[in-house]
């Protein structure tokens, strides 16, 4: 199989080589492809799966019981099996005993107390596929004095991240005419000690079009490219990254960088996927902090508890901090979950996975039934940090059958209160419009039920035999607009309605009596139904009721086919609902009582405060006095604990110690203290990891044991003292590490580096990189200068769903807009095509890094694709059109627009004899758009123009 990584490095003359070209080579004979991000396998283990034998497996396949040969309780026990034999089937993992028997396919069925829900099966599922990994066999040790001991130390060494950040002085280097910054200086030490020589500088043209992908994700305009060309002084690159650092388009870029780490979206996932309205705020905000440079430390603490700051002079910053609470509030929600305690508390849980991960870089979630299994992380740690978040309000009210998500007010309270007395009033009278319709459509179907058969016929009729509905209507007296209803709502056509099923299964002869029982069951229930509203109301209407006493109206239940609710109550386009616009149905003392209503409504709407600015946040709520929860079970509630930070810290830093409210302001104080040794570290290494591919430490999101150690330490301790020094300035670091002859380097590997550092652990040369799915699509739209540059706001209005099977469900395509793709809205139940096919991830957990994959539908896109095809009728529509003295100017034009650099004459020359080709080959020498449009999807779709040196 030839790999990309092959072709990258072999030199290729003649121009830009197709990006195509290599995907499709990269994927010969090769499996199945992967588009979405994964899951940590430890992680998901810790998280999805080994909570589940806990609560339904360790009880009886334990090391004292043994039931069935079977021990769930370790890794050793599980790989033995039972005795049945192995559990897992490596070869075909569906035919594996341990799915069979959760699956309850055959006669063994496991747990016996119950099948396992549909998420848990579809997680021990997952769980098999990936070829069940139970972490604890991949730090297993022997029991020997030599090697326990042994082991202790090597822990005590993976537990760098835990110890105190200090302030290494930059090393002594031979070469020191290399080195620009103190970074060279570390790099250059550990390359020297190797005996290997770093690469030469990057081109001009090179370092910018690198810096600026990076530091805005579009490339260097042709203006930018001749500036940068024409200045000959020695400071001239640090004058690019001091613009681009100065651009809107950095917060753009950056903020997205951000986004993952905060698993932004724009719904709320599962089955319900409700809208999070307002979440593009947070996300604008994240934008602006960043172009602004505000402090990381004061970053932090506004995400976590911006609500609970002091509040200012100014209503801006403090709808700004109130909006930066959005980073808990918009994570993903089971909002449909019926166990609210679960719901509440696998929200908390998620918290603080956002909250661990992004800002310390650790798993503390793990820790969740048991005591971590490999950080020093307890189980009281962890339930001493929930309580932060359990005494956090996240729901308008968590009770209902689906929650209700919370709104926070962006005004002052009484101009909200304001607001919503007059909301109140309004939805009084719209109520009292309703509790009208109500009590006309019950007497409306009290006598036109009687004649459901009737209408269940005519209709059968008008869509069968193309009767006239209107004479049909007369001749049978029935009501005309009833029986359009009826005759749209039994069209073949229509969506499955399983209580119908007989209808339309049924003969025509057959037809009078299954329409004669839908009319009794639609009586019987009926009856029922209005004799329980009917009671309600003669309750509610008695004399002197006290208004506490009032109890709610009566919501009727839907049942296993009642085909009264779906056609009544349910559907909006049911036969039988009355609406406010079917006048002809309506008395006339209903007609100009719902007219008066309406009068009322206009003119409280007219008289109404604006409706205020919202944002999804959160609050502090009732204080919760936590339990350690057995085996992570709420109905096993163990030892309380206190809202405290966990206990490996507190000889490092200053304790996290709550004595009322939430906590988070504390927690979000105690994570930016300068003494953490975390927290900075954090930030420093993903910065790092933006700039160059990989980090420092390569697991960002995880400085725990089971992480990767840094490659240079003390350049990472250098690089956080200094961030901090410089009051935690994001461009501060930037200039730190782009200053710096290590990020200047090109990205030539000599033989000696191959052999040697082949992963670039050293950093001799600077990493190539594919661009991001967000680069190579706003990246093509600048290219042919259809950038929209609109910055803020959102594209999507309205709370709540929509049903599952609808088109409104869908993200908006990334194909058809002009905005940048950071400001198009997410749906997390379905994600565009386009950002899963270039390895988005999935918003749905912390990612400090995307996977990367090479397969074929990525080239598929290149050459198939609507939008490459637009963007590169466009670049030559504008080449065309250019006032440009000859076809070599064009060409050199289109270089700099998508390459960002001169063509060589060899490649002008390769360029104008395949657009003379194109035409002969298509019969016309007219043909002078499509030849460059051609030409110009040969740029786009090169590897050049997806990656960046």
């Amino acid at each position: 199989m030839i790999t990309v990584k092959t072709f990258l490095l072999t030199p290729i003359s003649g121009g830009p080589v197709s990006f195509i070209l290599y995907l499709m080579l990269a994927t010969i004979n090769s499996g199945t492809l992967a588009f979405s991000q994964t899951s940590d396998p430890r992680d998901f283990f810790e998280k999805k799966v080994r909570p589940i034998f806990a609560t339904n497996c360790h009880a009886c396949h334990n090391p004292e019981l043994r039931t069935a040969g079977l021990d769930l309780t370790t890794a050793e026990g599980f790989k033995q099996g039972g005795q049945s034999g192995s559990l897992i089937s490596t070869k075909t993992p569906e035919e594996s005993r341990l799915l069979k028997a959760v699956s309850y396919q055959e006669l063994l069925k496991m747990p016996p107390a119950g099948r396992l829900s549909d998420q848990k099966l579809s997680n021990l599922w997952a769980w098999v596929k990936m070829g069940a990994p139970w972490p604890d066999l991949d730090l297993r040790h022997t029991t020997t004095k030599e090697n326990s001991s042994r082991d202790q130390a090597e822990k005590v060494e993976n537990l760098w991240g835990f110890q105190s950040v200090k302030n290494p002085t930059p090393p002594k280097v031979t070469n020191l005419r290399w080195v620009q910054t103190p970074i060279d200086r570390f790099i250059l030490e550990k390359l020297e000690v190797k005996g290997l020589q770093p690469a030469p500088l990057a081109d001009k043209l090179t370092l910018l079009r690198r810096a600026t992908f990076d530091l805005t994700g579009l490339p260097p305009t042709i203006e930018e490219i001749e500036r940068f060309i024409s200045d000959p002084s020695s400071n001239s690159f640090e004058k690019v990254v001091d613009n681009l650092l100065s651009s809107p388009r950095y917060g753009e870029h950056w903020g997205r960088h951000w986004l993952d780490v905060a698993r932004y979206a724009d719904s709320t996932g599962n089955d319900e996927d409700h809208h999070y309205p307002y979440a593009w705020r947070y996300r604008d905000y994240v934008i602006d902090s960043l172009n602004q440079d505000l402090p990381y430390n004061e970053f932090v603490i506004q995400q976590i508890a911006g609500d609970l700051l002091p509040t200012s002079k100014h209503l801006g910053t403090d709808q700004k901090k109130i909006i930066a609470t959005g980073f808990l509030a918009l994570g993903p929600k089971a909002i449909a979950q019926q166990n609210k305690t679960k719901m509440l508390y696998d929200v908390y849980d998620e918290q603080l996975d956002v909250v661990s991960k992004a800002f310390l870089g650790l798993s503390i979630t793990c820790a969740r039934c048991h005591d971590h299994k490999f950080d020093p992380i307890s189980t009281k740690d962890y339930y001493s940090l929930i309580s932060i978040f359990a005494s956090t309000r996240n729901f308008k009210n968590a009770t209902s059958h689906v929650a209700k998500l919370f709104m926070k007010p962006l005004v002052p309270v009484k101009q909200y209160q304001d607001y919503v007395t007059y909301q109140n009033k309004i939805d009084s009278k719209k109520q009292s419009i309703q509790e009208l319709l109500e009590k006309e459509q019950e007497t409306f179907v009290r006598k036109e039920g009687k004649r459901l058969a009737d209408y269940m016929l005519a209709a059968y009729r008008v869509n069968t035999k193309g009767e006239n509905p209107v004479e049909l209507s007369q001749k049978l007296n029935l009501h005309q607009s009833i029986l359009e209803r009826w005759v749209s709502y039994l069209r073949s056509d229509q969506p499955f309605k399983p209580h119908l099923l007989d209808w339309h299964q049924s003969k025509p002869h057959d037809l009078p009596s299954v329409a004669n029982r839908h009319q009794q069951q639609f009586l019987l229930e009926f009856t029922e139904w209005t004799g329980q509203l009917n009671a309600w109301r003669q309750a509610m209407e008695q004399p002197g009721l006290a208004e506490n006493s009032k109890e709610e109206k009566p919501k009727f239940l839907p049942g296993k086919n009642r085909f009264f609710f779906e056609i009544y109550l349910k559907e909006e386009q049911a036969p039988f609902v009355i609406k406010e616009s079917d006048s002809q149905l309506l008395s006339s003392e209903t007609r100009a009582a719902i007219a008066q209503l309406q009068k009322i409504i206009e003119q409280l709407q007219k008289a109404s405060p604006p409706k205020p600015d919202m944002a999804n946040a959160v609050e502090d709520g009732v204080s919760i006095n936590q339990n350690v929860f057995v085996r992570g079970d709420p109905n096993i509630p163990g030892e309380p604990v206190s809202k405290r930070s966990p206990k490996i810290f507190d000889d490092k830093c200053a304790a996290l110690n709550v004595s009322e409210g939430s906590g988070r302001l504390e927690l979000a104080k105690w994570l930016t203290q300068s003494g953490h040794p975390l927290t900075g570290r954090v930030i420093v290494n993903r910065v790092w990891q933006w700039h160059f591919g990989q980090g420092l430490v390569r697991t960002p999101d995880n400085f725990g044991i089971t992480g990767a150690k840094p490659t240079h330490p003390q350049l990472l301790d250098y690089l956080t003292t200094q961030f901090i020094a410089k009051q935690w300035s994001l461009k501060h670091l930037h200039r730190l590490i782009m200053y710096s002859r290590t990020y200047q380097l090109s990205s030539f590997q000599s033989e000696m580096v191959l052999e040697s550092d082949s992963s670039n652990l050293l950093l001799s040369h600077f990493p190539r990189r594919r661009l991001d799915v967000e680069e190579i699509r706003d990246g093509m739209l600048a290219a042919d200068r259809s950038l929209d540059l609109k910055m803020g706001g959102t594209l999507q209005s309205g709370i709540g769903f929509q049903p599952e099977n609808s088109y409104k469900r869908l993200s908006l395509d990334p194909e058809a807009f002009h905005i940048r793709t950071v400001y198009l809205p997410l749906r997390r139940a379905n994600l565009p095509p386009l950002l899963r096919l270039f390895d988005f991830g999935d918003a749905t957990t912390s990612s400090g890094k995307r996977l990367q994959t090479n397969v074929a539908p990525q080239a598929l896109f290149m050459l198939n694709s609507g939008f490459v095809e637009k963007r590169s009728n466009n670049l030559a529509k504008f080449l065309l059109s250019s006032p440009l003295p000859s076809d070599d100017a064009r060409v050199k034009q289109a270089y700099l627009l998508t390459l960002s650099r001169y063509p060589k004459p060899k490649e002008v020359d390769l360029a104008l004899g395949y657009i003379r080709g194109f035409q002969q080959r298509h019969g016309s020498t007219s043909n002078l758009l499509g030849s460059w449009e051609s030409y110009c999807r040969i740029l786009l779709s090169s590897n050049e123009f997806i990656y960046v040196d």
